[in-house]
């Protein structure tokens, strides 16, 4: 019953947010653009913040000096639908992220992810995503930092990494931020169980791939999930 009363608190939460968007917009006629990002992007930060908070979920962060002041492509593992409350919360860099086409579609929704930079990807045909990359790219080289869940799905461990993914940040030639998330899956239950849920959240320096010679560049998909393995396996509860 407590856990149903905080999906209704969310979506009360988040469907007041729709009324806020002409005032957003108002903004993003009279600010900057990088002002414009700062201002947006304090929205999704509580938005995470009160999930996390009403979750009762302890986050550890660690490397949060690694995240630079350049626009990156963060990489991250994808545990369960609190990983977007989550990095928008910790992410001090103002990401969005990179969504399928289908939901540029919803109403007002898709205003809101327009307004924070939210890239949409139609895979439809191979020309159709390549186009879609490329304006993605675009739009990173002009400062937005993008998140991208290269494992196409929601898994308890980490699994492949789709080659595809990193498409994005090779053409848009920017470094990419290998983001490790641990114990997400569990929210739920251990708050149904009434106790605190404990999450462990690593962010390792960037790697730079426009130095990379055209074989790592073939392997680079493989090599940072290697990174992420590697801390999901030694932050993981035993």
């Amino acid at each position: 019953m407590k856990f149903f009363l905080i999906k209704i608190k969310f979506f009360i939460f988040t469907f007041s947010h729709f009324f806020k968007l002409p005032y957003v917009y108002y903004k993003k006629s009279t600010l900057g653009a990088d002002d414009f990002r700062d201002f947006i992007h304090k929205y999704p930060v509580v938005w995470g913040s009160a999930i996390l908070k009403w979750t009762n979920t302890d986050v550890t962060v660690i490397g949060l000096e690694n995240i630079p002041a350049e626009p990156v492509v963060v990489i991250s593992n994808h545990q369960a639908g609190y990983d977007i409350p989550l990095l928008f919360a910790h992410l001090t860099n103002n990401p969005s992220f990179i969504a399928k086409i289908e939901l540029s579609r919803i109403p007002l929704f898709a205003s809101w992810m327009r307004l924070l930079g939210c890239l949409f990807i139609d895979r439809s045909s191979p020309r159709k995503g390549l186009e879609s990359f490329k304006a993605a790219a675009e739009m990173i080289k002009k400062g937005q930092s993008v998140i991208l869940f290269p494992e196409g799905t929601r898994r308890p461990t980490i699994i492949p990494f789709k080659k595809g993914s990193f498409k994005l940040p090779l053409m848009a030639e920017v470094p990419i931020l290998p983001v490790t998330i641990v114990g997400t899956e569990k929210i739920t239950d251990t708050f149904k169980a009434g106790k605190r849920s404990r999450v462990t959240l690593v962010i390792d320096k960037p790697v730079n791939i426009s130095d990379l010679d055209k074989e790592k560049k073939n392997t680079i998909h493989d090599d940072i999930r290697a990174m992420i393995l590697a801390n999901f396996e030694k932050y993981s509860e035993k």
